[in-house]
């Protein structure tokens, strides 16, 4: 699976790499535009990532206008279905109550939410 994770605070970033490499291959990019042109080019290898850990607050652009684009982006290629989409995990800092994932990273509750949305470890940890 490939899974690309758009945060752009270092120590974040690397804690959910380590968390996530487990379940797949890992892109970081460190800001909003980072993120939305790595998306755009693993299209354009034929090679989509299937799921996006997307902060909220960055710089460049924010996560709500990565994740708003990247639905207009797969719209323009007819990925209209859930199914079709990528799967994003909205992650922010700030204390809220829908389907976010709060900072700091859980390994527990990471687990928990990836077994939710179907994916399994293709390296587990020994």
């Amino acid at each position: 699976m490939k899974i690309l994770i758009v945060e752009d605070n270092p120590v974040n970033y690397r804690m959910l790499q380590v968390l996530l490499e487990q379940y797949g291959e890992i892109e970081i990019a460190v800001n909003g535009r980072a993120g939305l042109a790595a998306f755009e080019r693993a299209h354009q290898k034929n090679s989509p990532i299937e799921l996006i850990f997307l902060d909220i607050v960055m710089p460049e652009m924010d996560g709500h206008e990565v994740l708003e684009r990247i639905r207009a982006l797969e719209r323009g290629k007819g990925l209209v279905t859930e199914e079709q989409q990528v799967k994003v995990v909205m992650s922010t800092s700030q204390d809220r109550t829908d389907s976010y994932f709060l900072k700091p990273y859980n390994a527990l509750e990471l687990e928990d939410l990836m077994d939710q949305m179907g994916f399994s470890k293709v390296n587990p940890l020994p």
